[in-house]
């Protein structure tokens, strides 16, 4: 893993004191001149259509609080979310349900183990601990309000659109890819069954 050389980085924003837009865009662009020449590590794939990516796409972009965005580098270029989904989908899951169902049902304990370990489950009386890993994300879906598989799909896409800013659509490319070598995540969602 790259590990980010950030001891020379200045602080330049502190809680109350936020920069000013143009400020935000230089620090943006500095960051993405920074590492935009990083060729360290590997292409993941786990996942056949992972290694088809481009390791020299490489952008930047962040929302601040009122909604500005600030960007740099390769920003148009779509990409799969993967496992960063799991935050967005606990986010709406949370708004529709409350927390605290989740901290009952899931759990918000480090399992101290790899995101998609079965071990864990089992150790764990068959909770998945945390939303965060694959069997907590697995549970976290099942608890977005649904009558059926295809009505909770649909409100958990329209969420990742709001949270987008545009409407996403399913890439069958990838869906199919990941379908073809998800063994894992398939018996982690039995084990949570049984």
């Amino acid at each position: 893993m790259h590990q980010a050389e950030v001891s020379d980085v200045p602080q330049r924003s502190a809680t109350g004191q936020l920069p000013q837009t143009a400020q935000i865009d230089a620090l943006v662009a500095e960051a993405h001149a920074r590492y935009a020449g990083t060729d360290a590590g590997t292409v993941a794939d786990y996942i056949p259509i992972l290694a088809q990516a481009d390791p020299a796409w490489f952008g930047l972009s962040l929302v601040d609080v009122g909604g500005s965005a600030h960007s740099a580098g390769d920003i148009d270029v779509a990409f799969s979310i993967q496992s960063i989904s799991k935050a967005f989908v606990f986010a709406l899951a949370a708004d529709e349900i409350g927390h605290s169902t989740i901290r009952e049902v899931v759990g918000v304990n480090n399992t101290g183990l790899a995101f998609n370990s079965v071990v864990a489950v089992e150790l764990n009386d068959g909770s998945p601990m945390n939303p965060m890993v694959n069997a907590g994300a697995i549970a976290t879906t099942a608890l977005v309000p649904g009558a059926h598989a295809d009505e909770r799909w649909q409100r958990i896409r329209d969420g990742l659109s709001r949270f987008a800013g545009r409407p996403l659509a399913l890439d069958g490319e990838v869906y199919r890819s990941e379908s073809f070598t998800n063994h894992r995540n398939h018996a982690l969602a039995r084990l949570l069954q049984s």
